[in-house]
C-alpha cells in the first residue's frame, strides 16, 4: 500500500502556516540576505496555496456549485502575480546589483509593474469563471509599492508599502488566503505603521496645508530615516515592493 498525497485542504493550511512563520522570520532576523530568503519562501507558499485552490479544489457559488472545478480569476490572479514577485526576490538575491541603487529600482519596480498588469489581464480571459473587480486589487496594491520603491524618499515609501497591505490584506481576505492576509498585516502593513511612529512621520496633509516650509530638521530626519531603512533594523525594511517587499 503506497502512501498517498495529503488532502488539498491540509495542503492548503500548511502552506498558509508557512506564510505566516516565514514572514515572522522575515521581519525579526537583523540579516538582510536572511530576511531576503524569507520573504522568498513566504512568496513561494503564496504562489503553492493559489496554485492548489486554482488547479486543485476550484470554488463554486450559488451559481456554479455544480461545476467540479470552478476557475476563479481571483485565485489565477494570485497565482501568476505572487509567481512574478518571487522571482523578482530570487533575481534580487541572486543579482545585488538590481537593488543596489535608485535608478535599478526603478527600472526594476517598471518591469515588475509591467509584468504584474500583463498577468492581472491574461488571468481575467483564462478559465471559465467570470471577471470580479476583487482581481484588480493586487496589481493596485502593487502599483502603490511601485511608486514607493521608485521614491528615494523614507516617508513616502512607508506610505506606499502601508497602502500595499492594507489593499493586499483585502484581496487575501476575499480569496481565503490566511497566511498573506497574515504576511500583509503583519511584515507590511503592520512594519510601515511602526517604523511612521518611530520616524514620526508627518501626516500626509502637514506641513503644507497650513503654507509652512518644511523645516531643515525635518528634510535631516527623513533622510536619515530613508538611510536606516537600509541598514540592520528588521521592521525598517518594510519599505519595499516585497513586502513584499520589505527588505530596504
Amino acid at each position: 500500500m503506497t502512501a498517498g498525497w495529503p488532502p488539498p485542504w491540509a495542503l492548503i493550511i500548511a502552506f498558509q502556516v508557512f506564510t505566516a512563520s516565514a514572514s515572522i522570520g522575515r521581519i525579526t532576523t537583523p540579516y538582510y540576505i536572511v530576511s531576503r530568503a524569507c520573504n522568498a519562501l513566504a512568496l513561494g507558499a503564496v504562489v503553492a496555496d493559489f496554485a492548489i485552490k486554482y488547479f486543485v479544489t476550484g470554488r463554486g457559488d450559488d451559481l456554479t456549485s455544480g461545476i467540479e472545478f470552478t476557475h476563479r480569476a481571483d485565485d489565477l490572479t494570485g497565482l501568476l502575480l505572487f509567481s512574478a514577485l518571487a522571482l523578482r526576490t530570487l533575481l534580487i538575491l541572486c543579482i545585488g546589483s538590481l537593488d543596489r541603487s535608485l535608478l535599478a529600482r526603478r527600472i526594476t519596480c517598471a518591469v515588475t509593474f509591467a509584468v504584474c498588469v500583463a498577468c492581472t489581464i491574461a488571468a481575467q480571459y483564462i478559465g471559465i469563471y467570470p471577471f470580479r473587480l476583487v482581481a484588480l486589487l493586487p496589481a493596485i496594491g502593487i502599483g502603490f509599492a511601485c511608486l514607493g520603491e521608485a521614491s528615494d524618499d523614507g516617508v513616502v515609501r512607508r506610505r506606499s508599502i502601508l497602502a500595499l497591505g492594507c489593499i493586499l490584506a483585502v484581496f487575501a481576505f476575499e480569496t481565503s488566503a490566511w497566511g498573506l492576509m497574515f504576511k500583509n498585516l503583519l511584515s507590511d502593513a503592520g512594519a510601515s505603521a511602526y517604523n511612521m511612529l518611530r520616524y514620526r512621520d508627518p501626516p500626509p496633509w502637514a506641513p503644507f496645508s497650513r503654507g509652512q516650509a518644511v523645516r531643515n530638521d525635518v528634510m535631516a530626519g527623513e533622510r536619515q530615516g530613508s538611510t536606516e531603512l537600509l541598514a540592520e533594523t528588521p521592521l525598517s525594511r518594510s519599505a519595499d515592493l516585497d513586502g513584499a517587499l520589505a527588505e530596504h
